[in-house]
């Protein structure tokens, strides 16, 4: 029960919750041992509780009658609001126990465009049959912007792409767990020269035009093409630049350039290009699910973690494949 919480007057006089209880037992039961019997209190128990709420309240509640006593209307009267109060406590606590355990409540996960697309639906779903009672709301926003949201509280779960890989996470207060390193894949015209291979020697498109991605908050792929081509011995001829994934497969494949993008980001494949490995890997993008210490102990939480989890073993999996 939430009784051990109180209730502040107008007058900064606090009633305890527990008092009221009693009184209202008293009141029902018409009788201080029938209330005593019926709370597991002792007689001189109930009879010092009720006689400190009538000194806090400066009012009686209670007249002799016979051997027994008589409920006055004002102990009627705070008895009636008392088993308002009363319920909507132990309301109250139901919906917290609810909440706890994910049973109900609401779960605000932030994560950047491609893991939106392709890890957070399934997980959702997954968490979705297990708990049908919580609500997830997702949104969209890049690293910087979702951990922003996480530290102000503006949502419990973030998942984002970070500078570093499992092992490496920064103590900065936050708790992370590592789903997946998200592998780059070169995207070809489907006529180009290179299209049958089933692996490509990134120096052999030292004299390729290049489309890059950059914008929404997507300059680590526009880095990672730069990094990878002058370890193959070239600087890439970058020609175009998209804002986004799906603009980058467009260029590729109206024939403007090659280009490299992360495996997540691919999406619906555009018919006009072909997928190919690099025989020599590039450095993936790290993708971390990020909370606070606090949210981490609620069910909620805790399970969507589990479930993206899930999410990016199958991830995992496909790639392999």
């Amino acid at each position: 029960m939430l009784y051990y919480c109180s209730l502040m007057l107008n007058n900064r006089r606090v009633l305890d919750l527990r008092r009221l209880n009693v009184l209202l037992s008293v009141v029902n039961t018409g009788s201080i041992t029938a209330a005593a019997d019926l709370l597991g209190y002792t007689v001189s128990s109930v009879s010092q509780q009720m006689s400190a709420l009538e000194r806090q309240l400066d009012v009686v509640l209670f007249e002799k009658s016979g051997r027994g006593i008589r409920a006055t209307a004002a102990a009627v009267l705070l008895a009636e609001h008392a088993a308002v109060l009363l319920a909507a406590a132990d309301d109250a606590e139901q919906a917290l126990e609810d909440l706890k355990s994910g049973r109900r409540g609401r779960l605000h996960v932030v994560s950047f465009p491609s893991a939106g697309d392709s890890l957070l639906p399934p997980a959702m779903a997954e968490l979705r049959r297990k708990q049908p009672g919580l609500l997830v709301q997702a949104s969209v926003d890049e690293a910087q912007g979702a951990l922003a949201r996480l530290r102000s509280g503006g949502a419990e779960l973030a998942v984002v792409v970070e500078p570093f890989g499992a092992g490496d996470a920064p103590r900065d207060g936050l708790v992370r767990v590592h789903l997946l390193d998200d592998p780059y894949r070169l995207l070809l015209p489907k006529g180009h020269r290179l299209a049958r291979r089933r692996a490509v020697d990134l120096g052999e498109l030292a004299g390729d035009d290049w489309v890059s991605t950059l914008g929404g908050g997507y300059d680590y792929v526009r880095q990672t093409t730069l990094d990878a081509c002058r370890r193959a011995g070239f600087t890439p001829r970058i020609v175009a630049q998209a804002d986004e994934f799906p603009a980058t497969q467009g260029y590729v494949a109206a024939g403007l350039g090659v280009a490299l993008v992360p495996l997540l980001a691919l999406g619906a494949l555009h018919e006009g290009v072909v997928v190919r490995r690099l025989l020599e890997e590039t450095a993936p993008r790290h993708v971390w699910a990020v909370t606070r210490p606090a949210p981490v102990q609620l069910a909620p939480v805790t399970a969507m973690l589990s479930a993206l989890e899930t999410s990016a073993a199958n991830q995992r999996r496909a790639t392999n494949r």
